[in-house]
Parts: C-alpha cells; sequence; structure tokens
C-alpha cells in the first residue's frame, strides 16, 4: 500500500501536460512533470504519458529525450502507465501515422479513421458515450454509456481483443480504453471530461495506491 503515490506525467513536447497536472493537483495527487529520465527516480510510483499531435513528431521526441528505454524498463518493472489518446497510441507497435515503431508496450497497431459517408467528420472530435466491455480498474463506479471527451484521427488495434475495456461508436466500433497487467490507456481525454473525466483518474490514483 502506497499513501499519497507520486505521479510523473512525461514531457514529450506534444503533451497537454498543464491540463493533466491541474486534474492530479485539484484531486490532490502528488505529481511531477517528467522532462528529462533522470526524474523517473525511485520517488515515481506510476507514470502518465499524455499525448496531442503526430505519432512519429512523439516518437521522435520520446527518442532524442532518451526517453525510451527508461519508460519501457518501468513498464517491465510493474510500474503502473496511462496513456492518455496520443499517448496511448504511443504504446503500440506502429502507426499508419508515421514510420516510426512506438514502444511496443501493447502489440498491435493504430491505423487511420476511415470515413463511412461524406457527413462523417475526421478527426473524431467531441462528447461521445463509451460502451464497457470488460471489468477494468479505470471504470470503477463508471455506467455503461457514459459520455466523454474524443480528438483523435487514427485508431488503436491491438492484437489481444481481450485487453479492450471500453469502445466507442463512431462509422465502425472503436477501442476507447484498454487495460493490460500494468498498462492502461484511453482514447479519450479524461482531464477534458468533466467530473467523470476525474473518476477515471482517482480510479488509476487507486490502483497505483494498492500496487
Amino acid at each position: 500500500m502506497i499513501n499519497n503515490p507520486k505521479i510523473g506525467i512525461i514531457n514529450h513536447n506534444f503533451a497537454n501536460l498543464h491540463s493533466v497536472k491541474k486534474a492530479l493537483d485539484y484531486l490532490n495527487c502528488s505529481n511531477k512533470i517528467i522532462d528529462t529520465p533522470n526524474d523517473l527516480s525511485n520517488e515515481i510510483d506510476a507514470i502518465i504519458l499524455p499525448g496531442v499531435g503526430a505519432f512519429d513528431a512523439a516518437m521522435d521526441s520520446l527518442q532524442r529525450s532518451n526517453f525510451i528505454n527508461p519508460i519501457k524498463d518501468a513498464a517491465n518493472l510493474g510500474t503502473p502507465i496511462f496513456g492518455v489518446c496520443l499517448g496511448m497510441h504511443l504504446l503500440f507497435t506502429d502507426s499508419e501515422e508515421g514510420k516510426l515503431k512506438g514502444l511496443d508496450l501493447i502489440r498491435g497497431k493504430v491505423t487511420e479513421i476511415k470515413k463511412k459517408n461524406k457527413d462523417m467528420k475526421i478527426p473524431h472530435m467531441g462528447w461521445n458515450s463509451i460502451t464497457i466491455k470488460s471489468n477494468s480498474t479505470l471504470f470503477n463506479n463508471i455506467e455503461d454509456g457514459e459520455y466523454f471527451y474524443f480528438v483523435h484521427g487514427y485508431k488503436c488495434e491491438p492484437k489481444d481483443k481481450s485487453i479492450i475495456t471500453t469502445s466507442v461508436s463512431y462509422g465502425d466500433e472503436i477501442c476507447s480504453s484498454i487495460e493490460y497487467e500494468n498498462i492502461f490507456a484511453t482514447q479519450f481525454h479524461p482531464e477534458k471530461s468533466g467530473e467523470i473525466g476525474l473518476e477515471i483518474y482517482k480510479n488509476f490514483i487507486s490502483k497505483v495506491s494498492k500496487k
């Protein structure tokens, strides 16, 4: 049991760091923006990998900042890692959005959302309801059909479909969250989803406290 866990927010220059930090501050959760791998010290109990922007740009930034191996090492040691939006994409093997390899902590690919009709807008932007597919730590006390805020033009396709915890309907049924061992991720932005989004972070903090 960890009293008041400290969460590190990875700064790869393509993320809404301060929105995530503001959410954690509101929940009185100790946190720190991680600017260099050296900041990933033993005092960090979990990692949030946020993201806004393009896959290759973010992966290139992680690579140039020497973050890739430390993040993988933390994952292998069982440190809880939470990817948000683009941060979720970075956890996967690769993406159609770019040519660089992802972190490959989740086997699978990120593919472009295809328009199903002329009225369908890409990117998928705004509030949409999720369908709960399986029991998940992140969705404790959250009901099926709740609305969260999305902004994305690509979707995640894990090889192991059993790790998909929620989906969202947008043209097709799209994976909107995953949970695999100590790896968690949401396609939507909890920090932009009001009170229900804060519940996602509360549940993650609770999970970290019990590790």
